[in-house]
């Protein structure tokens, strides 16, 4: 078998990967005092090719569905995998979907290198390495900068530091993007992180890549491709991407997919090479000299037992809270004086200028006086308008302090002081008007202070104002998370407040017992998509804020609506063959992404979420 001809290379990879964590050093053996000297830089500027015999189908028209030998992948990457119908890629939000570094390193195309020094003391500042595949252009600081935050925005290049190691340039890089290990389906998260080594010889680059991602790998998996520099420049640096068309006829909630055990196509990679079906299925033991031996007894129904999730409880999330939990407001600027406050459990989102500060959500309320002294900061003005998109307590906790600490001229000698006396001289709190009554207990939920109650409501599906030079807008989206949800869109500044329809830390709230429903939150999720536009393949332009989790943009929201449908489908079909509420949760239904969202305690578990699923298809 090929994956067990590759082992001697998987060891050098570690070994490399152990000596690089050690950084020899380069250059003389020794400076003064017996100090080493600081290792000597290598220049990698030029056009560069890979070789395309190593993994020339993957990396060329692509490898086959159900080929995932050789990669250390758990069972949650192997059952996302076999979910992934290819029609995906046609699918409006997916057809420009870019590549994460170390799969655009691997890509076809051609590659550009150049370094960037300081003008004056022409210190190297970074390395820049652009693959022509999607426009890939990384940067790799070498000034000795920090990595960003957890809750700083992920891209598919992510953020990338490097220093000499001996020979080798040794690149580590976090925030990437979710994408691809292979491009059948094989998933890389959110929260894998990349180690990579350089070597240059000559007229070639040795490059290894190492990822480990906590979600879908049991151990790293390690990769190697081979450079040759180009004498001319191949040109041809371009890829131009519109995804405004799709299959038609095909609804806005259909995402294709395969259902746990159904693929249709799962014995035919195997079948054409005369492999053991379950040589083609991956996993840790795919990578060691032993599993020869296990494939002289596999089966086929021991292959597709692998197809179905296992028995027992769903495992939680491995992803890294990005909440920082050292009990401070930290400040996250977003665009056109629009920033975001993190720290007190749910995003708070502020807009400055000379009007007065326009803040969305309030946060929980237990740091509600340090969000007030970091607003303070950003601007003098007092706080004018507050927004909530929820009536939940982490949205609205801070409400009545916040709208305290603001003034609002305009609705003086209005109809709204009319109806709020002391209005104006306070900010205005405004929401869709199904948050009035949650909020005061008229609908069976525990009622809150007065003075955090909005004042200033609609009923329709937007209301709109003009704030500090931009044009706010606030969206219903019914049914979703609650009755009463409201995406609010900065429209210049071209950001988008999600609350809680969108999230990056958890399967979605949905409260059933306020109105909230699956179908809803898939409604509302496309609701986000259909406002925002990309600037590079799948990437940049609208900025999505969750309600809680690290800044997005259309990427993150795409991947959790195909999450939530490909459940909601899963649940559906059960029903429709007469399954009932356990024999849903016994399926685990979401065993793809548990690993990613899963909680089993807590105030939001998995099982929690699979029941509002049920009940809200039952009931439909």
């Amino acid at each position: 078998m090929r994956i067990l001809h590759a082992l001697p290379l998987l060891f050098s990879a570690a070994l490399l990967v152990s000596q690089g964590a050690q950084g020899p050093p380069g250059g003389a053996p020794g400076g003064r005092g017996g100090a080493p000297a600081a290792p000597a830089a290598i220049d990698f500027s030029g056009m560069w090719t890979g070789n395309m015999q190593e993994d020339s189908m993957e990396r060329g028209a692509g490898p086959e569905l159900v080929d995932y030998a050789g990669f250390p992948m758990n069972e949650a990457g192997r059952l996302w995998a076999l979910s992934y119908d290819p029609s995906r890629l046609t699918s409006r939000f997916h057809q420009c979907d870019g590549y994460v570094a170390p799969y655009s390193v691997r890509s076809i195309g051609n590659t550009r290198v150049w370094e960037e020094r300081d003008p004056k003391l022409q210190k190297l500042i970074a390395i820049h390495w652009y693959s022509q595949t999607f426009e890939g252009h990384r940067v790799i600081w070498m000034d000795g900068r920090p990595h960003p935050p957890a809750y700083a925005p992920h891209t598919w290049m992510g953020f990338s530091t490097g220093t000499f190691a001996g020979n080798a340039l040794r690149v580590e890089t976090s925030h990437l993007k979710q994408g691809w290990l292979r491009r059948n389906g094989l998933p890389e998260s959110d929260q894998a992180t990349l180690v990579e080594f350089f070597v240059r010889h000559g007229d070639h680059i040795t490059y290894t890549s190492v990822i480990n991602d906590p979600v879908f790998l049991t151990e790293a998996s390690i990769k190697t491709t081979d450079f040759f520099r180009q004498p001319i420049d191949p040109g041809g640096w371009l890829f131009p991407c519109d995804d405004s068309e799709q299959v038609t006829g095909r609804a806005p909630d259909q995402v294709p997919n395969y259902l746990f055990g159904k693929h249709p196509y799962f014995e035919e990679h195997a079948n054409k090479y005369k492999l053991p079906v379950l040589a083609a299925l991956g996993g840790p033991e795919t990578l060691y000299a032993d599993f020869e031996a296990k494939l002289k007894t596999a089966t086929v129904p021991e292959a597709r037992a692998k197809t179905l999730p296992a028995a027992g409880p769903s495992p939680t999330s491995r992803a890294t809270d990005p909440d920082p939990k050292d009990g401070e407001i930290h400040v996250l600027p977003l665009r056109d004086n629009v920033y975001m406050l993190v720290g007190d459990g749910a995003n708070v989102v502020v807009q400055t200028g000379d009007e007065g500060a326009f803040v969305v959500d309030t946060g929980a309320g237990k740091l509600t006086d340090k969000i007030l002294a970091a607003i303070q900061k950003l601007s003098p003005k007092p706080i004018r308008m507050i927004a909530n998109t929820s009536f939940h307590s982490s949205y609205t906790g801070g409400n009545e302090k916040l709208k305290n600490a603001g003034s609002d001229p305009s609705v003086v000698g209005t109809f709204l002081a009319l109806a709020a006396p002391g209005a104006g001289s306070t900010a205005s709190i405004i929401s869709h008007e199904n948050v009035v009554p949650r909020m005061n207990g008229s609908l069976n939920t525990p009622a809150t202070p007065a003075g955090s109650w909005p004042i200033d409501t609609y009923i329709g599906d937007r209301a709109r104002k003009f704030h500090n030079g931009d044009s706010v807008e606030l969206f219903h989206v019914p049914s979703a998370i609650t009755d009463g949800d409201s995406l609010v869109h900065f429209r210049r500044a071209d950001v988008i407040v999600a609350g809680d329809v969108f999230t990056t830390t958890q399967y979605p709230f949905i409260d059933v017992a306020s109105g909230g429903t699956v179908q809803g939150e898939i409604n509302a999720l496309n609701a986000i998509l259909a406002r925002t536009v990309f600037e590079h393949s799948g990437e940049g332009g609208t900025i999505v804020v969750p309600g809680r989790g690290y800044v997005s943009d259309e990427h993150e929201v795409v991947e959790y609506r195909d999450m939530v449908a490909i459940v909601r489908d899963r649940v559906k079909a059960m029903i429709a063959e007469g399954a009932t509420l356990p024999q849903v949760k016994a399926a685990r239904v979401t065993a793809d992404y548990d690993t990613r969202y899963g909680a089993n305690t807590g105030a939001w578990t998995t099982e929690m979420f699979v029941e509002a699923v049920y009940n809200t298809l039952k009931k439909k």
